[in-house]
């Protein structure tokens, strides 16, 4: 024998299990947090993309694009997809000019969701439909989408966002206050049309000149601080309809 240790004491084996065990339960959390840095950073890009061609759809055709409407021979035709009476596929929605973007309109953290419209697959964003879009049939004075002309303030005007409810995401963005002139819907129907806070305790939003905000702050319909739905983590992204209609809500 010339004295050369064979293998490893008990002792030994449980330190070094024990040290690996605390590195990979401290590294978790890390690459967890990075794998979601990573859908947010996604999610910012798709809605840029989304502000961006909702804004040139509406320089080019006057109006911004509507939220739904009824059309001869379509079971839905929303701001994102359209789908036929009798018809189980979709089709690109106004917005997209006939070109498929399934992967912008569908939020990362959302996949494998179906929204609270038809079934829809492309789903997690919502829309404006308080001051931009406009729901054919909602109670208020006007009866189409906002004019490009008629926009204020760009910077200040959401376009798309995270959009939640307390049933899952939704499609329709609504403001926490009702506006005889945009839109008059009852609490109820706004309180559907608010926003996710999913991303890291954030909600995304993106406005008409294309840049995304991160916002953590979330506001019940009555303006006070708080969540609408505590279970989902939804709620408006400000106490008034400023972020909503920038400008127009004056």
């Amino acid at each position: 024998m010339n004295g050369t240790r064979q293998g490893w004491s008990l002792f030994e084996c449980v330190l070094t299990i024990t040290l690996v065990a605390v590195t990979v339960s401290m590294l978790i959390p890390a690459i967890r947090r990075a794998y979601e840095s990573a859908l947010d950073a996604r999610c910012k890009s798709n809605l840029r993309q989304l502000a961006m061609a909702c804004t040139e759809y509406a320089r080019c055709n006057g109006h911004f694009p509507w939220g739904l409407k009824t059309e001869d021979g379509y079971s839905s035709y929303c701001w994102d997809f359209k789908k036929r009476s009798g018809s189980a596929f979709y089709e690109p929605g106004d917005l997209w000019q006939g070109y498929h973007a399934g992967d912008i309109v569908q939020c990362p953290k959302c996949r494998h969701v179906y929204d609270n419209w038809d079934g829809n697959g492309y789903t997690g964003y919502n829309y404006n439909c308080a001051y931009v879009g406009k729901v054919e049939g909602d109670y208020a004075a006007r009866r189409e989408p906002l004019r490009y002309d008629e926009a204020k303030d760009f910077e200040r005007l959401a376009l798309f966002g995270d959009g939640g409810y307390s049933g899952g995401p939704n499609k329709f963005m609504r403001a926490p206050k009702a506006d005889e002139r945009f839109d008059a819907s009852a609490k109820s129907l706004r309180q559907a049309g608010t926003q996710a806070f999913r991303h890291l305790g954030h909600t995304n939003v993106a406005f008409a000149d294309g840049h995304v905000e991160a916002l953590f702050k979330s506001y019940k319909a009555n303006g006070k601080e708080g969540w609408v739905s505590t279970k989902a983590m939804t709620g408006f992204i400000c106490e008034d309809n400023a972020l909503y209609g920038g400008g127009l809500e004056q």
